[in-house]
């Protein structure tokens, strides 16, 4: 709990220092307008200064937030549930060679990295993992659901026995459900 206060603070933190750093041209003219205003040497178009200052520190913020936020933000949360995909995979691979060893499936987790075992598991650091084995209704054998999400990611990944990951949709109740399950036990 303290530790998201503390979390938050520090990212309140940083958007305010690069608040100033992108508007401090505005925050001088505007200091200086006032300056003016306070002595009796009248410049004029000080205002004028101090708004054109003003649109083109907005116009350059908004660039680098369309940069920060279409490139870089992107690639990275693209990167981290790439990690999430390769973790699930080596998971099923697991879980079908101790199955092959012992004839059942065996639950993990929901176990958040840098996590292994013994059986071969390996969770990479910040990706959560949940294993569950379950009986097929129609078939009558044994399976299992595997779940991953990189705590930087967008997308809850999710696969069963057959070896397919697939991203959950967004807007179902699954996603919702099995999403909050792992991220509350982080």
């Amino acid at each position: 709990m303290i530790v998201d206060y503390i979390g938050l603070a520090v990212i309140f933190i940083v958007y305010l220092c690069l608040f100033i750093i992108v508007f401090s041209p505005t925050l001088y003219a505007v200091w200086f307008y006032f300056i003016s205003r306070q002595v009796s040497l009248k410049r004029k178009g000080l205002l004028r200064i101090a708004l054109t200052t003003c649109c083109i520190n907005l116009i350059v913020a908004y660039f680098l937030f369309h940069l920060a936020f279409d490139y870089f933000l992107v690639s990275k949360v693209a990167e981290k549930d790439a990690v999430a995909q390769e973790t699930i995979v080596s998971a099923v691979a697991s879980e079908k060679r101790f199955f092959a060893d012992r004839g059942r499936y065996y639950p993990v987790g929901p176990v958040r990295g840098p996590y292994k075992n013994d059986r071969g598991l390996k969770v990479p650091k910040d990706v959560i993992l949940e294993i569950v084995p379950k009986r097929n209704k129609s078939t009558g054998k044994e399976t299992f659901d595997a779940y991953a999400v990189h705590i930087w990611g967008s997308s809850l990944l999710m696969s069963s026995h057959d070896g397919k990951v697939e991203r959950a949709p967004k807007d179902s109740q699954q996603y919702s459900h099995i999403n909050e399950r792992l991220l509350k036990n982080r």
